[in-house]
């Protein structure tokens, strides 16, 4: 039999491909309902394994899965199995989810061979189908049940929407046949196998059934059987035959029929007809959604005949549609089950997600639920199951024959419940939970075990709304737990300023006549339950009269609800069960109120039996009403006489308008104190009534508007939820990006997490000590320490820390559902030209230009663009920005989050007109804002989320396609940097093309030309007139022929020591007595027989000052040129890491482009760390460890450039880290990589040194004065890393204390100029000889640092001074002027700063301007040049607020705190310091900055130490001590560890003073760290005075006289030295103090503390006229002579 095709369908084709043929060639002149009845046989094919594979693909965590993957893979197979029935000639009824009924409608004698013909079909898709193994090792199985007979078919419905199904025996059997059915199975039912050709088929009895099980069709060939075949097609009317018998069904080419089309349309649900007629793909409709599964069930009576259940049918349908048609639910299927009917109903489905879909389920389902049972004919019974969560929905079956249905573990569940829980409406624990309902409405079904169902949870009898179970039973749901404590060290957990308004409130409402009011105005999951609960909590604490109540969405509707349930609480009658109790408690209570002739009044609203007195009968309901509602204020206003009244009411939006009403009145006459919770007016789809209106725009009350909490307290919410102290950092920053800072949305995440086992519990061991590991590298810093009044070592409990499961991918983790039916819902109430935006807008990210956007848009103008944006911004889904910038602050975590917004309340009433002229003026308004803006962000992630994942994968990865060709024409540096990579050279290296791409690389950046080239040229005429370079000329001399054996020498396979382990060697021991005494000394000797340092004869001094003038005539010649400069810009490289990279690196890995999103993500990263932001540059590395590590990536061989870069980037991270020894490692392995491997052992060192030296004589010689590059940029770009490498090498080896470690250290060093001299680029050879002056400096070698340093300024006159040239002078200024600083040549450090920081504001270069005004600052502030001090704080301050940038605000209030402890005045307060380090400590950019994290908690421990307020003093002490060992070297390092001693030598005297038993321990440690900073002070000797001033003071208080001022003395000779006057003048006041003062000092600096006079700009010295005096006094404790510092004491045993 020849296999046949389906052709094209027309327009009616498709919507006749979502009906059987049963409807399409139907009768449609009848009216519904009616009833038609014919014979057939009936296949019924049921599909296990479905269930199991929805649910594997919604717990997937990887995003390019789900929704299109299932889709495809039931597809497949059931298409297979709907293609074999209509081959065979059968017409597929219907899909009920997981199975399919097929019908073969013929005449009663034709039955037997159609039987066989069914037969013959079943039998060869088992053959075919029977089992089929997926992708993701689940198995999908099928088995068939046959039935005959007649048959009838009901349709129900009315003028727009109906339904048919068919009922009968035949039906019933054809199920009871297929239950019977094992996999791969085909059974017939009795009535099948009476009516059958018996001679033709082999069967297989079945124990105690009458139906059979059918082995094969028996004495047939294959060509008698095609005879067979088409003899029975001709029993069949709708069979393509003739010139149709190419295509599978004839309904596939119906011709254009608007009619029959009409008709069709009927039985399709209106989603789909949406896609028709837009003509989308119906693919476009599946996907993985959170929705609400009804499964109504009507059993029967047994006398019901066809015609009742015709007619009960039709009543029921025409119920359930009207019912939930108001809540957008739709009826999905009707079908017979078991001698009833079923009805699937489906809230949720796309487009049609509400926000309360759970309620409407609810709610329907009891309304569905009392009509059928009481008004329907022959009803038996009603049952009802509602279940909530994710199914797969979605079109399923053959593109000529599908229909829309929902799969999934709910629906299963639901049917379940519904059979094996008759007579009521029944839900399930998701159900339960997402209504929102009071508990009082359900009530605990017991457990039954359910076929097929593992783990249902607890299931729920629906009560419904009853008037007897509502006396005031509304508690607050949100109860306050000690062990989640809202208030955390007295504070409520982020909402501190909304209590303390709370507070205030309170206060000033004692003695006030009239009510007043606070309105607290959150979304949903602010934590506005949470909050209510907690002032509720404090209210009964202070011992006020308290009521609390909370509403649901089922109250606005009920008449008074909120104040009598209110009233009941009140008197205490909420929990009596009967009228009787009820009455008791209010006679006592009400007497002596009001006269007990009106008791009767509260009959009615408490459900009491007062006798009706003659007054109360003689009123109308008015008046009953009038006068009951003073009662309750009399009432009142006799309990505010005692007491405080407070009213605590959340979900104040649900009050009905009788009670706002009554409240209104209330608030006006009796003082009462009312607290309410309330979501946004203009989130709800009514406005509120008119007293609703006035109370909230009324004087009297306080409204105020909750933000989303900061990620600081995001952090310590989590550890709370999760019951731990320290979460992976990884995890802070999923919860802090996906929860966007709302409590709920962290809740759900959590849980989902937690729920899936991806989260791992240990025990916590305090200051456990951890080896380096790259993952742990954000890791352990992340804590949340339990509260200052309560420490770690006092808690009973085990302290516990979390972790995430190896191999989880938190990028990858779609939302959970409760989040994604929130974002859904408000999608689906969208237009479909908003939905469209917003799910392209999804695709490109988080943020987005309005350019991009329009590129993926299809077929979009950019006028209706607008037009849509302008409304998607109107209604708070987009937020628009006119600058990147704008766009980065608001989503920064660097700065404070929205203040607080208190406000009078504006709202609109029902009966108040809206302004149409204004509304106009508006939208015009909007329309024009969002024409002006360039780039618009989510206003909430979630929707992004959501939206994102309702694409499948084969569109999102089109549209990322389309996103890449747009934006990797601007990947790369911005203008004002050059244009080149953000790794040089880097595109040069890789074997790919970057598509839309010109290579953009500018080589040497300085000869890069820039609207302000002009200026430079006149420059570079006068400035190379001036200053000629020296020649440099030498003797040759042959290259030491050592390289070969090298390699060997420095290989890490021959030597497994590390330079560290040198001095232990035995070899390298004897090697060292070969080489000589001193290596540096030979290798000096030889630089200068090569003449590669400057003549002897050219003086330092002279130098200095002509690159000085130098300076002076650049800043005056681009004067004249400002206006160039101007229109350049500043630098945009942050702004294009953002908007250009990231999102390329994301559309790469989702389009399956590892090797091009490889490329990215270093870019990324070099990118990163050239903005400082170390945590980012990190993340981004550890995606490209995993995607290098992933099954996708390995059939690609990475690039070995590549692989060295992604050595070298983790190297610099870890270096900026503090971790030294695997940043070694690291860059070990990049110079490996990079063909230029670097010696382990010191023998290694010496012929390598030996080598090197020669090398750089040789490239000295080759110099010319200027000359041109001709080096490939491949080649370029190897030099450049490798220069990378080795800089960050030798900074390394600068800071280890091994012996030989300056061997090292200055061999890395010198090949960073070979590789430089190597390049041929002037900038990189002048960095070179920068670094190279700054290792002689660092090691001591002060014959040499000076000579490097001058040759880099005389080669600085090379550079043309454009472009790259006058950025390279800049940077060499800012070099220049730091190691001046760290050498204590203060007077040049501030002239070269000076001038530094003049170019780089007008080069407008911030990042590099606010690190030059750092040490700008420090060299006056160590000069005590105040005054300039608080100019240059100024300048500063302005800067980092313009830029927004979180290091240079770090440094900003690090310098303010160190005026404040040093210098006795105040530039910004202590508490504006506190506040913000306390605000952004978690910032993940401040937290990779280790050297400034030291210092400010350092100086916070000095400040609470020097006022003895010991017990802050711990926390910012602890946290320094854990920084130590992660800090480098650098000048700022040791600053920040100077002031780490200061608070050590701070505690050793309180131990002195206090416990002496502790003080050998604390002398041991302050003594050891005293040293290890002199050890680190050579790089920086202006610290030298500080350290020993310290070491002098801590031998004083040790009692060795001597030995401190033996130290005091070199501190005042190094201050000399070093020029250290802001020492030198602390010193004196101690020195007076200590050992010459005759009268006691008076301690100044204690005097003005903590309230520091401020120094205002314009303000002198003379303003301060005891500035210099105001240091604080190193106090000398009174030591016991015979026995200073006693052993302590050990307890007998």
């Amino acid at each position: 039999m020849e296999q046949r095709k389906s052709s094209d369908s027309s327009i009616i084709g498709k919507v006749a491909a979502h009906v059987p043929d049963l409807i399409v060639y139907g009768d449609f002149s009848q009216e519904v309902p009616f009833i038609e009845s014919f014979d057939g046989v009936l296949l019924f094919a049921d599909i296990s394994g479905f269930t199991a594979l929805t649910e594997k693909f919604s717990m997937d965590t990887s995003l390019d899965r789900g929704a299109d993957q299932l889709t495809q893979t039931l597809n497949h197979y059931v298409g297979d199995i709907v293609e074999q029935v209509l081959i065979y000639g059968g017409d597929i009824l219907n899909f009920a989810g997981d199975a399919l009924l097929a019908l073969w409608q013929v005449q009663r004698s034709q039955l037997s061979d159609i039987i066989t013909l069914a037969l013959k079909c079943s039998l060869r898709i088992q053959e075919e189908y029977g089992v089929r193994e997926t992708e993701v090792g689940l198995e999908l199985r099928v088995k068939i049940g046959l039935s005959a007979g007649h048959i009838s078919k009901v349709v129900v419905g009315d003028n727009k929407h109906q339904y048919f199904l068919v009922i009968g025996r035949a039906v019933d059997e054809v199920r009871l046949a297929q239950n019977l059915a094992k996999a791969s199975e085909v059974i017939l039912s009795p009535n099948c196998w009476e009516l059958c050709n018996r001679s033709m088929i082999e069967i297989e009895r079945i124990k105690d059934q009458r139906a059979v099980k059918a082995r094969y069709i028996k004495n047939i060939s294959e060509t008698e059987f095609d005879e067979f075949f088409w003899k029975c097609t001709e029993y069949l009317q709708n069979y393509p035959t003739g010139e149709s018998n190419s295509i599978l069904r004839e309904t596939s080419t119906l011709s254009p029929n608007d009619e029959l089309e009409k008709s069709l349309r009927k039985f399709v649900m209106r989603n789909i007809l949406k896609k028709i007629d837009d003509n989308q793909p119906l693919e476009y409709l599946s996907e993985l959604r959170p929705v609400t599964i009804v499964f109504v069930n009507l059993q029967f009576d047994e006398s019901a005949n066809t015609l009742h259940l015709c007619q009960a049918i039709q009543n029921a349908n025409m119920k359930i549609s009207d019912t939930i048609h108001v809540f957008s639910g739709k009826i999905n299927k009707v079908f017979m089950f078991d001698k009833g009917c079923t009805f699937l109903c489906v809230f949720g489905l796309p487009g049609d997600k509400q926000a309360d879909e759970s309620t409407h389920a609810l709610d329907s389902a009891f309304k569905i639920f009392n009509f059928c049972s009481e008004k329907l004919m022959k009803i038996k019974l009603v049952s009802i199951g509602v279940t909530s969560g994710p199914v797969f929905c979605g079109v399923v079956g053959h593109r000529v024959r599908h229909e829309y249905t929902v799969i999934g573990q709910k629906v299963n569940l639901a049917a379940r419940m519904m059979m094996y829980y008759p007579g009521l409406v029944s839900c399930d624990a998701v159900t339960y939970a997402n209504s929102r309902l009071p508990h009082y409405f359900f009530e605990e079904l017991p457990q039954t075990e359910m076929k097929g169902v593992v783990n249902p949870g607890v299931v729920y009898h629906y009560l419904g709304i009853s008037e007897k179970t509502m006396i005031g039973k509304a508690y607050l749901t949100k109860e306050r737990s000690e062990y989640y404590p809202l208030l955390v060290t007295q504070c409520f957990l982020g909402r501190e300023k909304e209590l303390e308004i709370y507070d205030t409130l309170l206060k000033g409402f004692v003695g006030s006549t009239e009510g007043r009011i606070i309105m607290y105005e959150g979304l949903m999951g602010y934590g506005k339950s949470q909050l209510l609960a907690e002032i509720a909590y404090l209210g009964q604490k202070a011992g006020h009269r308290v009521v609390a109540m909370e509403l649901t969405k089922v109250n606005v509707q009920q008449n008074f609800f909120a104040i009598r349930t209110l009233m009941a609480m009140f008197l205490g009658i909420d929990a009596c069960k009967s009228y009787d109790a009820r009455q008791h408690i209010l006679q006592g209570k009400l007497r002596g109120v009001v006269e007990q002739t009106y008791y009767c009044l509260l009959n009615n609203i408490f459900l009491v039996k007062f006798p009706t007195s003659a007054e109360v009968s003689k009123m109308d309901n008015e008046t009953r009403t009038k006068e009951m509602e003073l009662f309750l204020v009399k009432i009142l206003q006799k309990a505010v006489e005692k007491d405080i009244l407070i009213f605590v009411i959340d979900e104040a939006h649900f009050i009905d308008p009788a009670s706002w009403e009554f409240l209104d009145n209330l608030l006006s006459s009796i003082p009462v104190f009312m607290v309410m919770s309330l979501a946004p007016f203009s989130c709800q789809a009514r406005l509120p009534c008119v007293s609703a209106a006035s109370i909230i725009n009324n004087a009297k009350t306080i409204y105020v508007q909750l933000q989303e909490l900061k990620p600081s307290v995001i952090l310590q919410k989590a550890c709370q939820d999760l019951g731990v102290v320290s979460i992976p950092r990884e995890l802070e920053t999923f919860l802090i990006q996906r929860s966007h800072g709302i409590p709920f949305y962290c809740e759900e995440l959590l849980r989902n997490l937690h729920l899936n086992n991806m989260l791992i519990f240990h025990l916590w061991e305090e200051e456990e000590e951890v080896d380096d590991e790259w993952e742990i590298l954000f890791t352990n810093a992340i804590k949340v320490i339990p509260s200052k009044t309560e420490s770690l070592s006092s808690l009973d409990n085990d302290l516990y820390i979390c972790t995430i499961r190896q191999n989880v991918k938190l990028q990858n983790i779609m939302l959970p559902p409760t989040l994604k039916g929130i974002a859904l819902a408000e999608l689906d109430n969208m237009s479909p030209s908003e939905q469209m935006v917003v799910k392209c807008a999804a695709i490109i990210g988080l943020t987005f230009t309005t350019e991009l956007l329009l590129h993926i848009l299809p077929e979009w103008t950019k006028r209706k663009m607008n037009q849509t944006l302008a409304t998607l911004v109107d209604s708070h889904i987009f937020k628009c920005f006119n600058k990147r910038k704008d766009s980065q602050n608001a989503q920064s975590q660097d700065m404070p989050s929205i203040e607080l917004l208190v406000c009078r309340g504006m709202v609109r009433s029902t009966g108040q007109e809206s302004d149409i002229r204004s509304s106009v003026y508006n939208r015009i308004k909007q329309e024009q804002l969002v024409m002006q803006c360039s780039i618009m962000a989510f206003c909430t992630p979630l929707l992004q989320e959501a939206a994102y994942e309702v694409w499948l994968k084969s569109q999102k990865k089109a549209l990322h396609l389309k996103c890449v060709s747009y934006l990797e024409g601007q990947a790369h540096k911005c203008r004002r940097c050059g244009e080149g990579d953000f790794i040089s050279f880097h595109r040069h290296t890789v074997e790919m093309i970057l598509v839309n791409t010109e290579s953009q690389e500018d080589i040497s950046e300085q000869h890069k030309e820039y609207p302000f080239s002009e200026a430079a040229s006149l420059i570079i005429n006068t400035t190379l007139k001036n200053l000629q370079a020296p020649s440099f000329e030498g003797m040759e001399r042959k290259a030491v022929t050592a390289e070969a054996s090298l390699a060997t020498i420095c290989s890490p396979e021959s030597v497994q020591r590390t330079s560290e382990d040198i001095t232990t060697s035995t070899v390298s021991k004897k090697l060292e007595s070969l080489l000589p005494q001193d290596t540096e000394k030979e290798t000096l000797k030889a630089l200068k027989k090569h003449k590669m340092l400057p003549e002897e004869n050219l003086k330092a001094e002279e130098i200095e000052k002509e690159f000085l003038e130098r300076l002076d005539e650049i800043i005056q010649h681009s004067d004249r040129d400002q206006e160039k400069i101007r229109r350049l810009g500043s630098c945009k490289c942050e702004e294009i890491v953002e908007s250009v990279f990231v999102p390329l690196a994301r559309h790469c890995m989702a389009m399956g482009e590892y090797a091009r999103a490889l490329y990215y993500l270093l870019e990324c990263a070099a990118a990163y760390l050239h903005l400082s932001n170390n945590y980012m540059a990190f993340c981004n590395l550890n995606t490209a460890e995993n995607l290098i590590k992933s099954v996708d990536f390995r059939a690609t061989v990475i690039n070995q450039f590549e692989e060295a870069t992604f050595y070298s980037l983790k190297g610099e991270v870890c270096y900026n880290m503090g971790q030294m020894n695997l940043a070694k490692k690291f860059i070990r392995k990049a110079l490996i990589l990079l063909n230029r491997r670097f010696p382990f052992t010191l023998i290694g060192v010496f012929f390598k040194t030996l080598v090197e030296v020669s090398k750089h004589a040789s490239h000295q010689k080759k110099q010319q004065f200027l000359y041109s590059r001709s080096k490939g940029e491949k080649k370029l770009a190897f030099l450049y890393q490798q220069g990378h490498c080795l800089s960050l090498l030798w900074q390394l080896f600068s800071l280890d204390t091994a012996t030989n470690s300056k061997k090292f250290c200055r061999l890395a060093a010198l090949m960073k100029v070979n590789s430089a001299e190597e390049s041929e680029d002037e900038s990189q050879i002048i960095s070179s000889y920068t670094e190279f002056s700054l290792c002689c400096q660092m090691m001591g070698y002060q014959d040499e640092w000076m000579k490097y340093e001058l040759m880099a300024i005389q080669r600085s006159s090379h550079l043309q001074v454009i472009g790259g040239g006058l950025l390279t002078t800049v940077k060499l200024a800012q070099s220049l002027a730091y190691m001046k600083l760290c050498l204590g040549n203060l007077p040049l450090s501030i002239q070269l700063g000076y001038r530094a920081h003049e170019m780089c504001v007008r080069l407008k270069k911030p990042k590099l301007d606010y690190l030059v005004l750092c040490m700008l600052f420090k060299a006056l502030f160590l000069s005590i040049r105040y005054q300039d001090c608080v100019r240059v704080l100024s300048w500063m301050e302005e800067l980092v607020v313009k830029e927004e940038r979180i290091i240079g605000m770090a440094y900003f209030f690090s310098y303010c705190l160190e005026l404040l402890l040093y210098a006795g005045f105040s530039f910004k307060s202590f508490k504006e310091c506190l506040e913000f380090i306390q605000r952004n400590e978690k910032n993940c950019i401040l937290m990779s900055q280790n050297s400034i994290m030291l210092g400010l908690y350092s100086s916070l421990a000095i400040w609470f130490a020097r006022l003895h307020q010991w017990g802050n003093f711990k926390e910012p002490f602890e946290k320094a001590r854990r920084l130590l060992r992660r800090t480098s070297a650098s000048f700022f390092a040791i600053s920040g560890f100077c002031r780490f001693l200061e608070c050590e030598v701070l505690v050793l005297r309180k131990h002195i003073e206090e416990k002496p038993e502790s003080v050998r321990d604390t002398r041991t440690k302050t003594l050891k760290d005293l040293d290890q900073v002199l050890s680190r002070c050579s790089t920086s000797p202006i610290y030298y005075p500080r350290v020993y001033h310290l070491k002098a003071y801590t031998f004083l208080v040790l009692g060795n006289e001597e030995q401190s001022q033996i130290y005091l003395s070199k501190a005042f000779k190094l201050c000399d030295i070093y020029g250290n006057l802001l020492e030198k003048s602390w010193l004196e006041i101690s020195n007076e103090w200590w050992f010459t003062g005759k009268d006691p000092m008076e301690d100044l600096w204690l005097k003005a503390a903590p309230d520091f006079p401020k120094w205002e700009i314009g303000m002198t010295e003379r303003d301060f006229p005891e500035i210099h005096k105001t240091k604080y006094l190193l106090r000398v404790p009174v030591l016991d002579i015979n026995n200073p510092f006693p052993e302590p004491e050990i307890p007998n045993v």
